[in-house]
């Protein structure tokens, strides 16, 4: 039997496709369990080197830093540029706090509060009329339509 409109027409097309899809899956389940494997590969070749970097990397930043900052004590306008990089500071000032000690104390124009809707406890208090049309507990409606909508399930052989 032909297929019309690329449509399933009766059970033995929907049985040909069922296989297509389950043989589908088996081919991408294939093709993941290879990427991880792949994956796993270049990270046991890639993870060490960048971790030795990363230490040197640290050193050397460690290095130009306490020469910089000998050098800051001699003169506090000092910089330095090259062609390979610049060195100089930035004066930042860090405040250490706890916000939940804080919130309590200070004028509410810098404290920050949040509405959240509980969509879940509010949507069980509302009743649906015939229409879609939604009504609250004190019965007037609300803007929130409702409709029933139909999820089809595919399982394949295989699927968990």
């Amino acid at each position: 039997m032909e297929v019309q409109d690329g449509r399933i027409q009766n059970e033995a097309e929907l049985h040909k496709k069922l296989y297509r899809l389950r043989k589908l899956k088996e081919e991408q389940e294939r093709a993941d369990a290879q990427r991880e494997r792949e994956l796993v590969d270049t990270a046991a070749w890639y993870q060490p080197e960048t971790d030795r970097r990363s230490v040197e990397i640290a050193n050397v930043e460690a290095l130009i830093s306490d020469y910089y900052m000998r050098r800051y004590e001699e003169n506090t306008h000092y910089r330095f540029k090259s062609r390979n990089g610049s060195v100089s500071k930035r004066k930042s000032t860090k405040f250490d706090h706890d916000d939940k000690r804080l919130v309590n104390l200070v004028d509410p124009k810098f404290v920050k509060t949040t509405k959240e809707l509980k969509w879940g406890a509010y949507k069980s208090s509302l009743t649906v009329l015939d229409d879609g049309r939604c009504i609250d507990e004190n019965g007037e409606i609300v803007p929130v339509t409702a409709h029933d909508e139909i999820k089809v399930i595919i399982k394949t052989n295989g699927d968990d």
